[in-house]
Protein backbone atom coordinates (compact mmCIF):
# COMPACT_ATOMS: atom_id res chain seq x y z
CA UNK A 1 0.00 0.00 0.00
CA UNK A 2 2.61 2.54 1.27
CA UNK A 3 4.31 1.79 -2.40
CA UNK A 4 1.10 2.48 -4.43
CA UNK A 5 0.80 5.89 -2.19
CA UNK A 6 3.72 7.24 -3.32
CA UNK A 7 3.47 6.16 -6.79
CA UNK A 8 -0.10 8.18 -6.85
CA UNK A 9 1.77 11.06 -5.45
CA UNK A 10 4.66 11.00 -7.74
CA UNK A 11 2.25 10.99 -10.88
CA UNK A 12 0.30 13.55 -9.59
CA UNK A 13 2.95 15.61 -8.65
CA UNK A 14 4.32 14.75 -12.67
CA UNK A 15 1.31 16.33 -13.92
CA UNK A 16 2.69 19.64 -13.30
CA UNK A 17 -0.85 21.61 -12.83
CA UNK A 18 -1.58 20.76 -16.52
CA UNK A 19 -4.27 18.63 -16.66
CA UNK A 20 -7.78 19.14 -14.86
CA UNK A 21 -9.35 16.77 -12.26
CA UNK A 22 -11.19 14.65 -14.32
CA UNK A 23 -7.78 13.82 -16.89
CA UNK A 24 -5.91 13.11 -13.65
CA UNK A 25 -8.80 11.00 -12.31
CA UNK A 26 -8.92 9.14 -15.81
CA UNK A 27 -5.41 8.50 -15.72
CA UNK A 28 -4.82 7.27 -12.68
CA UNK A 29 -8.00 5.24 -12.55
CA UNK A 30 -9.46 6.79 -9.37
CA UNK A 31 -12.24 8.75 -8.25
CA UNK A 32 -12.54 12.63 -8.66
CA UNK A 33 -12.76 12.74 -4.78
CA UNK A 34 -9.27 11.12 -4.32
CA UNK A 35 -7.68 13.12 -6.65
CA UNK A 36 -9.02 16.31 -4.88
CA UNK A 37 -7.99 14.43 -1.44
CA UNK A 38 -4.19 13.82 -2.66
CA UNK A 39 -4.22 17.64 -4.33
CA UNK A 40 -4.98 18.92 -0.73
CA UNK A 41 -2.65 16.72 1.36
CA UNK A 42 0.17 17.42 -0.82
CA UNK A 43 -0.60 21.24 -0.47
CA UNK A 44 -0.44 21.41 2.71
CA UNK A 45 3.18 19.73 2.78
CA UNK A 46 1.94 16.37 4.79
CA UNK A 47 2.95 13.08 4.12
CA UNK A 48 0.32 10.78 2.02
CA UNK A 49 1.60 7.22 4.24
CA UNK A 50 -1.18 5.55 5.55
CA UNK A 51 -1.42 6.58 9.38
CA UNK A 52 -1.65 3.99 12.07
CA UNK A 53 -4.79 3.64 13.40
CA UNK A 54 -6.18 4.83 10.16
CA UNK A 55 -8.38 2.77 8.54
CA UNK A 56 -11.43 -0.19 8.56
CA UNK A 57 -10.93 -1.88 12.34
CA UNK A 58 -10.55 -5.32 12.53
CA UNK A 59 -13.38 -7.38 12.49
CA UNK A 60 -12.17 -10.46 14.42
CA UNK A 61 -11.29 -10.14 18.08
CA UNK A 62 -9.46 -12.59 19.64
CA UNK A 63 -12.43 -14.68 21.27
CA UNK A 64 -13.95 -14.70 18.00
CA UNK A 65 -10.54 -16.00 16.31
CA UNK A 66 -10.91 -18.50 19.06
CA UNK A 67 -14.16 -19.64 18.33
CA UNK A 68 -12.96 -19.93 14.87
CA UNK A 69 -9.97 -22.35 15.86
CA UNK A 70 -12.37 -24.25 17.81
CA UNK A 71 -14.53 -24.91 14.65
CA UNK A 72 -12.14 -26.28 13.19
CA UNK A 73 -10.38 -28.35 15.72
CA UNK A 74 -13.14 -30.20 16.68
CA UNK A 75 -14.32 -30.55 13.20
CA UNK A 76 -11.98 -30.92 10.62
CA UNK A 77 -14.80 -31.25 7.34
CA UNK A 78 -16.02 -27.65 9.08
CA UNK A 79 -16.98 -25.44 5.89
CA UNK A 80 -16.52 -21.59 5.98
CA UNK A 81 -19.74 -21.57 5.16
CA UNK A 82 -20.50 -23.56 8.03
CA UNK A 83 -18.41 -21.59 10.60
CA UNK A 84 -20.01 -18.24 9.20
CA UNK A 85 -23.17 -19.45 10.30
CA UNK A 86 -22.38 -20.81 13.69
CA UNK A 87 -20.47 -17.05 14.33
CA UNK A 88 -23.88 -15.89 13.96
CA UNK A 89 -26.01 -17.85 15.94
CA UNK A 90 -23.18 -18.00 18.70
CA UNK A 91 -22.38 -13.94 19.13
CA UNK A 92 -24.34 -12.15 16.33
CA UNK A 93 -20.85 -12.00 14.79
CA UNK A 94 -21.54 -11.30 10.75
CA UNK A 95 -18.52 -11.88 9.04
CA UNK A 96 -17.71 -12.66 5.17
CA UNK A 97 -16.26 -16.07 3.88
CA UNK A 98 -13.02 -14.21 2.93
CA UNK A 99 -12.44 -12.55 6.53
CA UNK A 100 -12.85 -16.54 7.85
CA UNK A 101 -10.49 -17.55 5.00
CA UNK A 102 -7.67 -15.04 5.87
CA UNK A 103 -8.13 -15.07 8.98
CA UNK A 104 -7.58 -19.17 9.25
CA UNK A 105 -4.60 -18.42 7.62
CA UNK A 106 -3.03 -16.19 9.42
CA UNK A 107 -3.58 -19.08 11.95
CA UNK A 108 -1.90 -21.44 9.85
CA UNK A 109 -4.84 -23.82 9.36
CA UNK A 110 -5.08 -25.31 5.73
CA UNK A 111 -7.88 -27.54 4.05
CA UNK A 112 -5.61 -29.86 2.09
CA UNK A 113 -6.89 -33.47 0.69
CA UNK A 114 -6.83 -36.14 3.42
CA UNK A 115 -4.51 -38.71 2.43
CA UNK A 116 -6.21 -42.33 2.58
CA UNK A 117 -5.46 -44.93 4.78
CA UNK A 118 -7.07 -48.32 5.90
CA UNK A 119 -8.56 -48.08 9.42
CA UNK A 120 -6.59 -50.26 11.87
CA UNK A 121 -8.20 -53.06 13.04
CA UNK A 122 -8.25 -53.47 16.98
CA UNK A 123 -6.39 -56.58 17.10
CA UNK A 124 -3.79 -54.53 15.11
CA UNK A 125 -4.01 -51.02 17.68
CA UNK A 126 -3.48 -54.06 20.42
CA UNK A 127 -0.26 -55.25 18.75
CA UNK A 128 1.09 -51.60 18.15
CA UNK A 129 0.75 -50.75 21.39
CA UNK A 130 2.49 -54.05 22.93
CA UNK A 131 5.40 -53.64 19.94
CA UNK A 132 5.75 -50.34 21.32
CA UNK A 133 6.31 -51.06 24.87
CA UNK A 134 8.76 -54.12 23.76
CA UNK A 135 11.12 -52.04 21.88
CA UNK A 136 11.55 -48.39 23.19
CA UNK A 137 14.66 -48.95 24.89
CA UNK A 138 16.48 -51.50 22.60
CA UNK A 139 19.39 -50.08 20.51
CA UNK A 140 18.13 -48.58 17.50
CA UNK A 141 21.60 -47.64 16.17
CA UNK A 142 21.98 -51.21 15.01
CA UNK A 143 18.54 -51.78 12.99
CA UNK A 144 18.58 -51.76 9.01
CA UNK A 145 15.45 -50.48 7.73
CA UNK A 146 15.00 -51.87 4.40
CA UNK A 147 11.66 -51.42 1.67
CA UNK A 148 10.99 -51.60 -1.76
CA UNK A 149 10.04 -48.17 -3.99
CA UNK A 150 8.37 -47.63 -7.11
CA UNK A 151 9.26 -44.36 -9.14
CA UNK A 152 7.46 -43.19 -12.16
CA UNK A 153 9.93 -41.60 -15.15
CA UNK A 154 6.41 -39.05 -15.61
CA UNK A 155 4.58 -38.69 -12.36
CA UNK A 156 1.34 -38.08 -12.44
CA UNK A 157 -0.46 -35.38 -10.62
CA UNK A 158 1.50 -31.99 -9.90
CA UNK A 159 1.04 -28.96 -8.80
CA UNK A 160 2.18 -25.76 -11.07
CA UNK A 161 1.47 -22.32 -10.21
CA UNK A 162 -0.83 -20.24 -12.73
CA UNK A 163 -3.21 -17.52 -12.82
CA UNK A 164 -6.70 -18.08 -10.85
CA UNK A 165 -9.47 -19.75 -12.82
CA UNK A 166 -6.77 -20.97 -15.51
CA UNK A 167 -6.67 -24.42 -17.10
CA UNK A 168 -3.38 -26.44 -15.96
CA UNK A 169 -2.51 -28.71 -18.18
CA UNK A 170 0.76 -31.28 -17.92
CA UNK A 171 1.28 -33.13 -20.84
CA UNK A 172 1.75 -36.86 -20.26
CA UNK A 173 2.64 -40.39 -21.15
CA UNK A 174 -0.65 -43.15 -21.31
CA UNK A 175 1.73 -45.38 -19.45
CA UNK A 176 4.86 -43.97 -17.60
CA UNK A 177 7.52 -45.81 -17.44
CA UNK A 178 8.58 -47.36 -13.96
CA UNK A 179 11.27 -47.95 -11.99
CA UNK A 180 11.43 -50.31 -8.49
CA UNK A 181 14.34 -49.93 -5.94
CA UNK A 182 15.15 -51.54 -2.64
CA UNK A 183 17.23 -49.79 -0.57
CA UNK A 184 18.20 -50.45 3.34
CA UNK A 185 20.08 -47.93 5.43
CA UNK A 186 20.97 -47.96 9.36
CA UNK A 187 23.17 -45.51 11.70
CA UNK A 188 26.21 -46.47 10.28
CA UNK A 189 25.29 -45.07 6.79
CA UNK A 190 23.00 -46.53 3.41
CA UNK A 191 23.45 -49.86 1.48
CA UNK A 192 24.11 -50.83 -1.83
CA UNK A 193 21.16 -49.64 -3.96
CA UNK A 194 18.98 -52.30 -5.81
CA UNK A 195 17.42 -50.94 -9.26
CA UNK A 196 15.09 -53.52 -11.11
CA UNK A 197 11.81 -53.07 -13.61
CA UNK A 198 10.77 -56.87 -12.42
CA UNK A 199 7.54 -57.72 -10.63
CA UNK A 200 9.28 -59.09 -7.23
CA UNK A 201 8.72 -62.27 -6.03
CA UNK A 202 10.11 -64.14 -2.54
CA UNK A 203 13.05 -65.76 -4.71
CA UNK A 204 14.11 -62.60 -6.29
CA UNK A 205 13.45 -60.45 -2.63
CA UNK A 206 15.92 -63.57 -1.04
CA UNK A 207 18.39 -62.53 -3.86
CA UNK A 208 18.85 -59.36 -2.29
CA UNK A 209 18.19 -60.25 0.64
CA UNK A 210 21.64 -62.27 0.43
CA UNK A 211 23.41 -59.73 -2.53
CA UNK A 212 22.99 -56.73 -1.13
CA UNK A 213 22.08 -57.07 2.79
CA UNK A 214 23.91 -59.58 4.91
CA UNK A 215 27.32 -58.23 3.78
CA UNK A 216 26.79 -54.73 4.14
CA UNK A 217 25.42 -55.42 8.13
CA UNK A 218 28.09 -57.10 9.15
CA UNK A 219 30.56 -54.79 8.20
CA UNK A 220 28.72 -51.91 10.12
CA UNK A 221 27.32 -53.55 12.91
CA UNK A 222 29.50 -57.28 13.08
CA UNK A 223 26.80 -59.06 14.49
CA UNK A 224 24.57 -56.91 16.23
CA UNK A 225 22.34 -56.04 13.23
CA UNK A 226 18.28 -56.73 13.00
CA UNK A 227 16.38 -56.09 10.06
CA UNK A 228 13.64 -53.88 10.37
CA UNK A 229 10.76 -54.45 7.09
CA UNK A 230 7.22 -54.18 7.09
CA UNK A 231 5.03 -57.17 6.72
CA UNK A 232 4.25 -56.96 2.58
CA UNK A 233 3.39 -60.88 1.26
CA UNK A 234 7.23 -61.88 -0.29
CA UNK A 235 8.64 -60.87 3.10
CA UNK A 236 6.76 -63.32 4.86
CA UNK A 237 6.03 -65.40 2.23
CA UNK A 238 7.39 -69.39 3.39
CA UNK A 239 10.69 -68.75 0.33
CA UNK A 240 11.73 -65.77 2.73
CA UNK A 241 10.84 -67.01 5.78
CA UNK A 242 13.10 -70.48 5.15
CA UNK A 243 15.80 -68.10 4.30
CA UNK A 244 15.84 -65.76 6.75
CA UNK A 245 15.51 -68.83 9.36
CA UNK A 246 18.94 -70.34 8.35
CA UNK A 247 21.16 -67.14 7.01
CA UNK A 248 19.42 -64.73 9.32
CA UNK A 249 17.66 -66.30 12.21
CA UNK A 250 19.57 -63.80 15.32
CA UNK A 251 18.85 -60.98 13.17
CA UNK A 252 15.01 -60.95 12.33
CA UNK A 253 12.90 -58.20 14.58
CA UNK A 254 8.73 -58.38 14.53
CA UNK A 255 7.09 -55.52 13.04
CA UNK A 256 3.12 -54.84 13.63
CA UNK A 257 1.08 -54.50 10.73
CA UNK A 258 -0.57 -51.27 8.94
CA UNK A 259 2.73 -49.09 10.58
CA UNK A 260 4.28 -47.45 7.72
CA UNK A 261 4.20 -44.35 9.97
CA UNK A 262 6.93 -46.34 12.54
CA UNK A 263 9.45 -47.14 9.80
CA UNK A 264 11.93 -44.11 9.30
CA UNK A 265 12.27 -45.34 5.68
CA UNK A 266 9.00 -44.26 4.80
CA UNK A 267 10.02 -40.52 6.05
CA UNK A 268 13.86 -41.41 3.42
CA UNK A 269 11.89 -42.34 0.54
CA UNK A 270 9.33 -39.28 0.76
CA UNK A 271 12.61 -36.81 1.07
CA UNK A 272 14.00 -38.76 -2.59
CA UNK A 273 10.98 -38.29 -4.50
CA UNK A 274 10.89 -34.71 -3.29
CA UNK A 275 14.38 -33.99 -4.25
CA UNK A 276 14.05 -36.40 -7.63
CA UNK A 277 11.01 -34.29 -8.88
CA UNK A 278 12.29 -30.78 -9.29
CA UNK A 279 14.32 -32.75 -12.50
CA UNK A 280 12.28 -32.77 -15.75
CA UNK A 281 13.72 -36.38 -17.35
CA UNK A 282 13.33 -37.76 -21.06
CA UNK A 283 15.30 -41.10 -20.71
CA UNK A 284 15.73 -44.00 -17.94
CA UNK A 285 19.05 -43.95 -17.71
CA UNK A 286 18.62 -39.86 -16.74
CA UNK A 287 16.18 -41.53 -14.09
CA UNK A 288 18.17 -43.74 -12.83
CA UNK A 289 21.34 -42.13 -12.40
CA UNK A 290 19.93 -38.90 -10.48
CA UNK A 291 17.73 -41.52 -8.09
CA UNK A 292 21.56 -43.24 -7.64
CA UNK A 293 22.82 -39.57 -6.82
CA UNK A 294 20.29 -38.65 -4.51
CA UNK A 295 21.34 -42.50 -2.94
CA UNK A 296 25.00 -41.77 -2.89
CA UNK A 297 24.53 -37.89 -1.46
CA UNK A 298 23.25 -38.99 2.01
CA UNK A 299 25.80 -39.18 5.18
CA UNK A 300 25.50 -41.12 8.67
CA UNK A 301 25.13 -37.53 9.72
CA UNK A 302 21.46 -36.97 7.92
CA UNK A 303 20.46 -40.34 9.06
CA UNK A 304 20.94 -39.85 12.46
CA UNK A 305 17.81 -38.18 13.35
CA UNK A 306 15.68 -41.07 11.84
CA UNK A 307 17.47 -43.88 13.04
CA UNK A 308 17.10 -41.72 16.81
CA UNK A 309 13.74 -41.46 16.66
CA UNK A 310 12.43 -45.13 16.66
CA UNK A 311 12.09 -44.30 20.52
CA UNK A 312 9.93 -41.57 20.68
CA UNK A 313 7.81 -43.30 18.01
CA UNK A 314 7.42 -46.19 20.36
CA UNK A 315 6.56 -43.82 22.96
CA UNK A 316 4.24 -42.19 20.76
CA UNK A 317 2.26 -45.17 19.74
CA UNK A 318 1.85 -46.54 23.55
CA UNK A 319 0.41 -42.95 24.31
CA UNK A 320 -2.21 -43.46 21.54
CA UNK A 321 -3.11 -47.09 22.37
CA UNK A 322 -2.04 -48.83 19.02
CA UNK A 323 -3.47 -45.67 16.77
CA UNK A 324 -2.10 -44.17 14.18
CA UNK A 325 0.90 -41.11 15.04
CA UNK A 326 1.91 -38.30 13.31
CA UNK A 327 5.18 -38.99 11.99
Amino acid sequence: MEQLIKRDETRILLQGGKHTVNQIAATLGVGRATVFRVQKTLKEGTNLLHKKGAGRPAILRNLIKHSIAQYVRHDKKKTIRGIVTNLGEKSGTKVSKSTIGRCLQEMEYSKPWATLVPMLSEKNKLLRNEWGKKNENIHWCHAVFADEASFWLKPGRVRLWTKRNRKVIQPTTKHSVKLHIWVAFSSMGTFPLCFFRRNMDATFFVNILEWHLIEQAEVFHGQKWFLIQDNDPKHTSRIAKAWMEKNMKKNQREWPSQSPELNPIENIYGWIKQKLYKDNFTSLVQFKKRIQEIWDSIIPQFLAPYYKSMSHRCRLVVEQNGSKINY
